[in-house]
C-alpha cells in the first residue's frame, strides 16, 4: 500500500470519528463562570428571586421592569465583596454597584438556600 492510500484511509477515519464526536459531545447548554462576582450573580437569579416592599416601589417609581433587573441589574453588576456579609447564615448578603451611562444604582441583596431577594435598591 502507498503512501497516498494510507493517508487517504487515514483521513477517511478521522472524518468518520470526528463525526461520531460531534454527535456524542456537540452543543452543551451548560455555561461556567469563574470569578466570584458573575457566580454570585449568577446564583442570585438563578434561584426564585424576590423583591422586598421597598424594591417594589422603587421600581414602579423609576418605571424600572423584570426584564431590566434579569437582563442588565443582576448581569452587570459589581459586588463589594468587603462590605458584604458572604458568611451569613441562613442567608448571605451582598452589596452591588450597578454604573451604566445614564443609571448609577446600588443594590442589597440576600442569597437564601431556595430563595434570593433583592432587599434595598438606592440611586446614587
Amino acid at each position: 500500500m502507498t503512501f497516498t492510500q494510507r493517508l487517504i484511509k487515514y483521513l477517511m477515519g478521522v472524518s468518520i470519528g470526528l463525526v461520531f464526536v460531534a454527535m456524542a459531545f456537540g452543543p452543551r447548554a451548560f455555561s461556567c463562570n469563574y470569578f466570584p462576582n458573575a457566580r454570585v450573580l449568577e446564583e442570585a437569579t438563578a434561584k426564585n428571586l424576590k423583591l422586598s416592599n421597598d424594591a417594589a416601589t422603587f421600581f414602579e417609581t423609576e418605571k424600572l421592569d423584570s426584564n431590566f433587573l434579569q437582563k442588565k441589574l443582576f448581569k452587570k453588576s459589581k459586588i463589594d465583596f468587603d462590605k458584604s456579609n458572604k458568611d451569613g447564615v441562613p442567608c448571605r448578603t451582598y452589596l452591588a454597584d450597578y454604573n451604566d451611562d445614564t443609571k448609577n444604582y446600588q443594590m442589597v441583596f440576600e442569597v437564601c438556600r431556595e430563595t434570593s431577594k433583592l432587599v434595598s435598591i438606592t440611586k446614587k
